[in-house]
């Protein structure tokens, strides 16, 4: 059994599959020695009548050619190469159980049948990515390098924490299915995006094909002239929610940028962020139903409310203006 594709590392996972190929080649040659050796004690005990010379001459002889003494000494030969093959085969056996049962633990962890929760940690000052588990005190550097760390497929809520610094980091959540899955900042509790930066600063988010509940919470825009037009985006996610997030650098002029956005989702909302000078300050596209908090505000955008074939819901008493309040196309609908 090899270990094709999971989140172990791949250097275990390769010494792992060593292991197994040097096993399977040993059983291998074990196999065709035994055989080697009947077929000279056959021959020998059959065709030789018990007295030709030629043939005992014969069984002297091993498959690989090489010539003994006496009879006696090349099967002692054999018997001895054989009990130091059985001595490495019993020493692998047991170095193989032991991954086995490191291997086993590892899945309960990443894929725990009861769920649970894993808290991650990053830091952009103290952080670094090489040493790094996640923990408090060896935290990540980048916020991609956190997720990265992730398995594809489990049922633990996964919270990773992200310290106050500046991320200049277009970060990809892709095809991750789990529990739940929350990008925080530590510092949220004081966080008021209405009044001023959160302090986390980070260039974008975009969730792909992610099957649960995702959030970011307490981020601020920033490099937007380098960013891929958008800041938080998500698409194909189960469920999307932006919190407390602040988009102030202006993109007016910039084509297409999207402040927050939400394409091909199952639901989404949007609740106490501030979104001021953006191209798009809020999209929703092909299918998605998003609702606006009434707790969101901004001014001098140039488009508010963007639907491209999905349903946005705007609270009516959601503060936040620009040139024109709603964008519609492909059927889409905005509703108060």
């Amino acid at each position: 059994m090899k270990l094709v594709k999971n989140a172990i590392s791949s250097e275990w996972k390769k010494t792992f599959n060593d292991n197994v190929d040097y096993l399977n080649g040993l059983e291998t040659r074990v196999d065709q020695k035994n055989k080697a050796t009947n077929s000279r004690i056959d021959n020998l005990v059959l065709q030789s009548g018990g007295d030709s010379p030629n043939e005992v001459v014969d069984a002297r002889t091993n498959a690989s050619g090489e010539k003994y003494a006496t009879l006696r000494a090349r099967l002692n030969a054999g018997e001895q190469l054989t009990e130091q093959e059985l001595v490495e085969v019993n020493r692998l056996i047991t170095d193989q159980s032991e991954q086995i049962g490191q291997l086993e633990k590892t899945i309960q962890e990443l894929y725990d049948g009861n769920g649970g929760v894993i808290d991650i940690y990053v830091s952009a000052d103290q952080g670094n990515d090489t040493t790094a588990d996640g923990t408090e005190s060896k935290p990540f550097k980048t916020i991609q390098a956190a997720i990265n760390s992730l398995p594809l497929l489990s049922t633990t809520k996964f919270y990773i924490y992200v310290e106050p610094g500046v991320y200049l980091e277009d970060v990809v959540i892709s095809n991750i299915t789990s529990g739940q899955l929350e990008i925080v900042a530590t510092n949220l509790s004081v966080v008021d995006a209405s009044v001023g930066d959160t302090g986390v600063f980070v260039r974008s988010v975009l969730f792909i094909d992610c099957g649960m509940y995702c959030a970011v919470r307490g981020f601020t825009q920033t490099d937007v002239a380098n960013s891929p037009k958008r800041f938080i985006y998500f698409h194909g996610a189960m469920y999307g929610a932006a919190d407390r997030c602040r988009a102030v650098q202006n993109t007016k002029n910039i084509y297409g940028y999207t402040a927050f956005g939400w394409e091909r989702c199952v639901s989404g909302s949007i609740i106490r962020c501030h979104v001021s000078n953006q191209y798009y300050a809020l999209k929703g596209a092909f299918g998605t139903g998003v609702r606006i908090s009434d707790v969101v505000s901004g001014t001098e955008n140039n488009i508010v409310y963007r639907s491209e074939g999905s349903i946005i819901y705007r609270s009516a008493g959601a503060s936040i203006s620009g040139t024109t309040m709603e964008s519609k196309t492909y059927g889409g609908q905005v509703f108060v």
